[in-house]
């Protein structure tokens, strides 16, 4: 064990060593200064909030910032106008993902496009999710937006105070439908679960030793019977959960096709989902795959592993996201009422109280837009994104970028750039009736060879459940026993993703006739 122990610590050292040597050698953009070994890893790992931090730091050595992670660069693009320059503009030496030894090799998600480095198997897996994410593919999607829609409103008929799992299962439906062609019933859904477990498990952090590894790759051989590998034991109970959330949906999806041979995979042999294939397999992103590869298995290019991993992704990207800034739009509606009436007010004019809010009323509705423009600025859903590499050495303004730096855009300090918004720590949908204020949308789902490809569908269902929920309800801060208005804390949780912490609402029917509507809407899309 002592052998062991010293082999890694030599190569940590030697590693660390020769970073350290050539990147005196180079001209680096300013930043911290950073301490010998461990770089400015004490910094971060004493804030909770880094998207913070990092604005902090542009503001005292500019908008590109160099940081020390033990020996590797950072770099931390804290303006639009510099994450444009190099992750749009330069997008082939920026679209890379770090090395994420944890989450890949040990967890089990080097299946997804999230996690992967940029090469063919992530531009195959673009081009199979833009396929069915494009501006013109999700019309097809209305159908199911409308019926989930109903379903999230009458649920707030139903159970206002549950709003925030209301929300989370509107999300979880539409995605795992088009996904797996598999109707959610509520968030209790055994798929939805699996997938819920998975993701959490993975964020946690197992201790230290899941954070070195993905700098010092040996650490992935540590035995898990060592002292301090708490770490590793940790990723492979993860690692269980993660092939479950991947095999059990598509194996449902298989078992329902009756043309394809069925396989069970060892998570379903305690389970009564291994059987014959059934032949009832409803359209979807799993099932449209499977047919293609079926039909022309000497030309399609994708396997089942990029079949699993392509549909899994969907879940985890859409319900984060769209979820969280849903959950936003309600905190802001309950904490800017005059914004909230003001949208109610447009809706009420252009819609009237006659039928629900639908898609082609959007263009008829600027204020609303606005609305949601404020929110997506006001609440990054992602607000450093997720970290890029370089691939190859570049020069920036003078300033050298090594290449396999982790490069950082801090979204939520672009969002807060008073060169692109006036009075930025103001909730303000005015400030977009100006046709010349920068859109929040060309930043916040990401960059160059990066962006969300799911964007224009998170966008469409964002739209459809706030103006429906501005045209039926009545949203404000609920009352003590004695009468008076109990204010929200309007604060988020940290993390990777935003979320507003827990807050208490008041939801109620505008009246009698748009109870009848929603109830109505529910029959229609049932």
């Amino acid at each position: 064990m002592s052998n062991d122990v010293a082999v890694v610590g030599i190569l940590v050292a030697t590693f660390v060593a020769y970073s350290w040597i050539t990147s005196k050698r180079l001209k680096l953009p300013p930043g911290p200064r950073p301490e010998p070994f461990i770089g400015n890893v004490r910094q971060l790992a004493s804030v909770e909030r880094h998207e913070e931090e990092f604005a902090a730091w542009g503001k005292l050595y500019g908008d590109v910032v160099h940081a020390k992670l033990f020996g590797r660069s950072m770099i931390v693009l804290n303006s639009f106008k510099a994450a444009h320059e190099l992750m749009d503009k330069r997008g082939g030496n920026y679209s890379s993902r770090p090395p994420m030894v944890l989450v890949t090799e040990l967890m089990g998600w080097d299946s997804v496009i999230p996690q992967m480095p940029y090469g063919e198997r992530f531009r195959k897996h673009r081009r199979l999710i833009q396929n069915y994410f494009s501006e013109q593919s999700i019309l097809a999607y209305r159908p199911l937006q409308r019926k989930e829609c109903a379903t999230f409103l009458a649920g707030l008929l139903k159970d206002p105070k549950d709003y925030a799992l209301i929300i989370k299962r509107f999300s979880a439906a539409t995605i795992m439908k088009i996904a797996y062609g598999h109707n959610v019933e509520s968030v209790d859904d055994l798929y939805v679960s699996l997938a819920e477990d998975a993701v959490m498990d993975s964020t946690a952090s197992g201790g230290v030793g899941s954070i070195l590894v993905d700098f010092f790759p040996a650490l992935k051989y540590m035995p898990t019977w060592m002292p301090g590998a708490g770490w590793k034991r940790h990723a492979y109970r993860t690692r269980e959960k993660v092939l479950k959330s991947l095999n059990m949906p598509f194996e449902m999806v298989q078992g329902k096709m009756v043309h394809l041979p069925r396989v069970c995979s060892a998570v379903f042999q305690d389970t009564d989902s291994c059987g014959k294939a059934e032949g009832t397999a409803e359209a979807s992103f799993a099932t449209t795959l499977l047919n293609e590869r079926e039909a022309n298995s000497e030309k399609i290019v994708y396997d089942e592993d990029d079949i699993k991993g392509a549909a899994g992704v969907l879940y985890a990207a859409a319900t984060d996201t769209t979820g969280g800034v849903l959950l936003a739009f309600f905190l802001a509606m309950v904490m800017f009422p005059d914004v909230y009436k003001k949208a109610q007010a447009e809706l009420d004019i252009v819609v009237g109280s006659d039928r629900l809010p639908d898609f082609d009323d959007r263009p008829s509705l600027p204020y609303l837009d606005c609305v949601l423009n404020e929110v997506y600025r006001w609440s990054a859903p992602v607000p450093l994104g997720v970290p890029h590499a370089s691939i190859a050495d570049d020069e920036y303004r003078g300033y050298d970028i090594p290449g396999g730096s982790v490069v950082v855009s801090n979204i939520w300090a672009m969002t807060r750039d008073p060169e692109l918004y006036e009075d930025p720590d103001e909730f303000r949908p005015e400030r977009f009736e100006d046709p010349n204020t920068f859109n929040p949308r060309d930043l916040v789902f990401g960059f160059g060879r990066r962006v969300c490809p799911g964007k224009h569908f998170g966008d469409a269902s964002l739209w459809l459940c706030s103006a429906n929920l501005l045209a039926t309800f009545n949203m404000g801060l609920t009352r003590d026993d004695a009468g008076k208005e109990i204010p929200v804390p309007g604060d988020f949780e940290p993390g990777l993703t935003r979320h507003p912490k827990h807050f208490e609402c008041s939801i109620t029917p505008r009246s009698e006739k748009t109870v009848k509507l929603i109830n109505d809407a529910v029959t229609t899309y049932a």
